[in-house]
């Protein structure tokens, strides 16, 4: 059975990745990924019982739209409900491999890594993205393992502005109303379910992540709380600004292809304001980072798990059909195979140095 999930947002998908036999699909449980934003679909089809998780899953992916990323978080909503899912970059690509070479790159972290002296507190503005299935968080479990107290911000306070200039001056009125929140509530840290500026505001929430972030204040997108926890980690081991991003392309031999709509600017060497990708309004970053040392981290939904590793990011690129700062990462085959068969989540995030050695040794 076929199943092709597409979101509303993305007009310009057409039809399949590629082709598979028609055999294949007989006999097999496919879902073509052929966007972002098409998580939950996936879930519904779960809940229909369409899709049998006690049945190996395929999962269909492009290279553009976001396609990868969405079915990243598919594929860790799979495992985390003890299912098996094989990611297609390739007709031929149907072999499941064995998840378990992975779990050496993701331990148990330190306690350093997860107690904070001081309690923090985290706002979610507005809720978390519909489509972040493998990424929820129990705040009670948040609090006793970081310290760390989680603030619930009605969406009305950010989307009371109304719609706003569609340019730089509406994007500064976004960040300036975030600021406000943060100061508010007294806020440590805070992401926001910022895919509802789009009808709520006609603009973007990429200039306000950018800037909180360079103002020292880790920011994230679309209501992702591990993230934002990673981002926490990073910044009081490191002392770096993080950077939050989708692996938008995997290939076999460590490189990896991160993109995103947002970028602190300071990490960036040069930069230019454009369009949102998904929604084509309001302001986006096309940032470059400089070639060099960068360290790759991602912290579980559970925070039982951590991924860093050191990476090198080697070239940057611009392409319209995906985020706008588009960024290459040379990291190993293995780092690679993780991303494919055992992710953390979707999102993923890149300090500038290596770091690893923080994140693993008393």
């Amino acid at each position: 059975m076929l199943h092709k999930l597409c979101s509303q947002l993305h007009t310009e998908v057409s039809d399949m990745p590629f082709k598979v036999s028609d055999t294949f699909i007989e006999e097999n449980q496919v879902v073509a990924v052929l966007s972002g934003g098409t998580e939950a679909l996936f879930v519904d089809l779960v809940r229909e019982k369409q899709i049998d998780l006690k049945r190996p899953v395929y999962l269909m992916v492009s290279a553009f739209s976001n396609s990868l990323p969405a079915a990243l978080e598919i594929l860790s909503f799979i495992r985390q409900r003890k299912g098996i899912a094989k990611i297609m970059q390739h007709p031929t690509d149907i072999i499941f491999p064995d998840a378990s070479e992975t779990e050496s790159l993701t331990r148990q972290p330190l306690e350093k890594v997860l107690h904070n002296d001081k309690k923090m507190r985290l706002g979610v503005l507005g809720k978390s993205s519909d489509w972040l299935i493998a990424s929820q968080v129990d705040y009670k479990q948040v609090l006793e393992k970081m310290n760390t107290e989680m603030v619930d911000i009605p969406f009305e306070e950010l989307s009371s502005l109304g719609e706003v200039d569609p340019g730089m001056k509406g994007a500064e009125a976004i960040y300036e109303r975030v600021k406000e929140i943060v100061q508010k509530y007294k806020l440590d840290g805070i992401t926001i379910r910022c895919f509802d500026l789009f009808t709520t505001c006609k603009n973007t929430g990429c200039l306000a992540v950018s800037k909180l972030n360079d103002f020292g204040i880790p920011t994230g997108c679309e209501g992702d709380v591990p993230v934002l926890l990673t981002m926490m980690a990073c910044k009081k081991l490191t002392g770096e600004p993080a950077w939050m991003a989708n692996p938008a392309r995997i290939q076999s031999d460590g490189q990896i292809l991160l993109a995103k709509c947002t970028i602190a600017l300071s990490m960036t060497e040069k930069h230019e304001f454009t369009n949102h990708f998904e929604s084509g309004i309001g302001v986006a970053i096309h940032g470059e980072l400089a070639p060099g040392d960068y360290t790759l981290v991602k912290l579980s939904n559970d925070m039982n798990r951590l991924l860093a590793v050191n990476v090198k990011v080697t070239r940057c690129q611009f392409e319209q059909n995906m985020c706008r700062t588009q960024v290459w990462i040379q990291s190993t085959p293995i780092v690679s195979q993780y991303l494919l068969t055992s992710p953390l989540s979707n999102h993923h995030i890149l300090i500038k140095g290596h770091h690893a050695a923080k994140f693993w040794r008393e």
